[in-house]
């Protein structure tokens, strides 16, 4: 999710609905995000590629996910699966607490879940090739090195 916007202000994600509602608990499970419900049609893949995943939050506690379409195509689900993470961080957040953002609740969540706080911009992923896949880095992200 973008840090500068209200998720609640974005329009609804459009896309193909992810019917493996499975994996999206497990992923859930693992990051101990115990107790977060997790209905039909909560998560949609969208063909967005400036970020990795976007959680929009609704005023009666519901949420919708949308995930990017060509970065699960490029990275399947393991390379995907700390946005899925993140994403379902800002879900549990807002259903049991109306809390949206990257701030000092969703950061203390995220570090003890190991969950990444930050995924690099989508020309990062592109740049790297599909042999040096590298999804998740710290915000802002480091200067180059190299040649």
């Amino acid at each position: 999710m973008l840090p500068t916007q209200s998720p609640s202000s974005w329009p609804a994600p459009k896309g193909a609905l992810l019917s493996d509602l499975e994996w999206v608990q497990d992923v859930a499970d693992k990051y101990r995000l115990d107790g977060l419900e997790i209905p039909a049609g909560s998560v949609v893949l969208e063909r967005i590629s400036a970020t990795g995943g976007r959680c929009f939050c609704y005023p009666d506690g519901s949420w919708l996910i949308g995930l990017s379409h060509p970065r699960l195509q490029r990275s399947g689900r393991n390379g995907i699966e700390g946005i899925l993470a993140h994403e379902l961080l800002h879900a549990w957040l807002w259903s049991r607490h109306r809390y949206q953002g990257h701030g000092a609740v969703f950061e203390g969540h995220a570090s003890v879940r190991g969950i990444p706080r930050w995924c690099s911009a989508f020309w990062e992923v592109r740049r790297q090739g599909p042999q040096q896949l590298v999804l998740f880095d710290t915000w802002p992200p480091a200067p180059a090195t190299g040649p």
